[in-house]
């Protein structure tokens, strides 16, 4: 395995052929080569597995790192330095060795949507005609689009954004499709898009519309060449989001959605779970205080009128160990082939406070990179975080509450039920083809959706039976998850610091979600 990186000045970079792929890694280039103007860049191109497999949507493919494990066994290998990843397809369990190096300000992480030609007068979805099709296979996006919109109805479609914009324009098969306004963005395509799904339409996937570098814990070299372009906002929000996607054992193959805000020191994280067809959703937010940690004041000098305490002698009699040499065979780089990275020093000592850094970030049950490389991320004030993410030394705390709160977030939802909907939400889409959602699929004698006439007889049933509602209404004020029928103007319940905040809303609002069994 390769350490270090080359002494010609050289870097190997991997990335997917896509041309999206292929945009962000330039861009992560771009941004090294501005403050590195020295240093020579060679893209090596992979395919991976995602990309592929085509033919079927990514619940139905199975397993994780569908977009990453090709470049991460060249990573490992040594193949290249680092690798550029859209951080949404990176999982948040990292192979033993392999660090995020590096994470890039977050461009736009909502959803937006395309709509056909014929469609160009539409400016929200709940005008488009019942029955209208959006091509999308991300269960996330079908689940909160049928709890919303259940007179749409959903298509698979996959490929890359080029290729689903010509499916779009040319087969006549959709009314429109759902995509990461981030990467349509970045190609310079944000033309073509005719709405952005804000919060109360669509909680974005995990870590969407940031871009992650990977490269290996001993590369200590490559470390300090990233750390430079890593962006902390960013890289905390997407920690939280990680750690809760993380601890609902969450991917590709459940619908789980998250948002997150950073103001000031403040982080806001909000998350979901749903069932397939959407007609159940757990809901919850919490916040967290980042700490505020003001700078060393290397301005104020020491009290010269504090004289030392000459009553205290020095013990003398305690010789300096002059037999303890030192480590001669630990060589000093004598030159620093990239001068603008901070250069390396020698790291056999560890502070009592790095030590308390790596035991609680380099636990037993986690291989770790050896001794050497670990001293050569502190000296140069940095540290891979227990998360996987390499962060400033100075910064591990707001990490740590980072962390804290995703995974307080998660365990509002399990507390609730969310592995038993989520187990459910997996086997469904296991079963089934995530295109056969019964909330988008129109009966055959009449023009409305079923579960369409299903939410409008729930909603009539509770609103006749004044019991049932004060007991819903009873329920529904201990709890902070968001339930109730398919609507789009029910609000969620909040839980900051483990406080229930309830919005303000109407008496007669049902708050208990219908389960409508899925018969795919």
């Amino acid at each position: 395995m390769a350490e270090g990186l080359s002494s010609t000045g050289k870097i190997n970079v991997g990335s997917r052929c896509s041309a999206l792929a292929l945009c962000q890694t330039n861009l992560v280039i771009e941004k090294l080569k501005e403050l590195n103007p020295e240093i020579e860049f060679n893209v090596v191109k992979m395919s991976t597995k995602g990309d592929e497999t085509l033919d079927k949507a990514l619940s139905k493919i199975g397993g994780k790192s569908l977009f990453t494990k090709e470049l991460e066994v060249a990573l490992d290998a040594g193949a290249v330095d680092f690798v550029v990843h859209s951080l949404k397809d990176l999982p948040t369990t990292l192979p033993p060795g392999l660090t995020i190096g590096a994470v890039i300000t977050r461009h736009d992480p909502r959803d937006c949507v395309v709509l056909h030609s014929k469609h160009r007068a539409v400016v929200r979805l709940s005008s488009l005609p019942a029955g209208s099709v959006l091509g999308t296979s991300s269960l996330r996006r079908i689940a909160q689009l049928s709890r919303n919109y259940p007179h749409l109805q959903f298509e698979n479609i996959r490929g890359n954004l080029h290729t689903r914009l010509r499916k779009l324009d040319e087969d006549g098969k959709y009314d429109g499709i759902v995509l990461a306004a981030a990467g349509i963005e970045r190609l310079g395509w944000e033309g073509r898009v005719n709405m952005y799904l804000d919060k109360h339409d669509m909680l974005y996937a995990v870590s969407q519309g940031a871009m992650a570098v990977e490269c290996r814990e001993n590369d200590v070299a490559t470390a300090a060449l990233l750390a430079p372009i890593h962006d902390r906002d960013t890289a905390l929000r997407v920690t939280a989001e990680r750690t809760f996607m993380k601890a609902l054992d969450g991917g590709c193959s459940v619908p789980i959605g998250t948002w997150s805000t950073m103001e000031g020191n403040t982080l806001h994280l909000s998350g979901a779970a749903f069932s397939v067809d959407g007609s159940e959703m757990l809901y919850s937010e919490r916040v967290g205080i980042l700490p505020s940690l003001p700078p060393f004041p290397s301005d104020t000098p020491f009290p010269s009128d504090t004289p030392f305490p000459s009553d205290t002698p020095f013990p003398s009699d305690t010789p300096f160990p002059s037999d303890t040499p030192f480590p001669s065979d630990t060589p000093f780089p004598s030159e620093n082939p990239f001068p603008r990275c901070p250069a390396l020093s020698p790291a056999p000592h560890f502070s009592h406070h790095q030590i308390d850094l790596i035991h609680s970030h380099h636990p037993p049950s986690r291989p770790s990179a050896d001794v050497t490389a670990i001293a050569g991320l502190l000296n140069n004030g940095s540290i891979v975080h227990r998360t996987g993410m390499c962060c400033p030394t100075r910064d591990v705390t707001k990490y740590d509450v980072a962390e804290s709160c995703g995974r307080a977030l998660a365990t509002a939802l399990l507390d609730r039920g969310a592995k038993e909907v989520l187990d459910r939400a997996r086997a469904a889409a296991a079963a089934c083809d995530p295109r056969q959602v019964p909330t988008a699929r129109k009966s055959e004698q009449g023009g409305k959706s079923e579960q369409g006439e299903k939410s409008a007889d729930s909603t009539k049933s509770d609103g006749n039976n004044a019991n049932t509602s004060a007991t819903v209404a009873d329920n529904a004020s201990k709890s902070s998850e968001l339930v109730g029928s398919n609507s789009n103007n029910i609000s969620p319940g909040v839980e900051v610091n483990g406080s229930l905040k309830r919005p303000c809303e109407s008496t007669d609002r049902t708050h208990v979600s219908k389960k409508v069994k899925s018969d795919c």
